[in-house]
């Protein structure tokens, strides 16, 4: 595994589930059980305008060949898959949970990129010249 391989599967996965918040937002509202209002919608709509920028961007990015950047970028994604988890967390366990249904679906997709960043930065051994 590398880092290229990382970022074009991240790629893929956060277009995916942007452009379903861009364009059938109640839809993937739907699928995690969140109540759907007309604040609720545009507020899914500007998550998914980020979603697939995110993700052409990361597309993109996976011709970089400088390791630093690599590294660098693996950093930051690692964070945001921790970040991310730790949201997602809170939607589905708070009292009044946002998620209400098929919160695993984002937790186990963070908790796999989490694990695959973090392999990557930490774990994988250094090819030697």
């Amino acid at each position: 595994m590398n880092f290229k391989l990382m970022f074009i599967l991240n790629a893929i996965v956060v277009l995916a589930f942007g452009l379903g918040f861009l364009f059938v937002p109640s839809m993937v509202l739907d699928l995690f059980g969140t109540e759907q209002y007309a604040a609720t919608l545009l507020v899914g709509r500007f998550f998914g305008t980020a979603m697939v920028t995110f993700g052409v961007g990361l597309w993109f990015v996976k011709e970089v060949a400088d390791e630093g950047v690599q590294k660098y970028l693996g950093m930051a994604l690692l964070a945001g898959a921790v970040l991310g988890l730790i949201v997602t967390l809170i939607g589905v366990a708070s009292r009044n949970a946002v998620i209400r249904s098929n919160g695993w679906i984002a937790i186990v997709v963070y908790i796999l990129f989490g694990l695959g960043y973090g392999f990557l930065l930490f774990l994988k051994p250094r090819m030697k010249e």
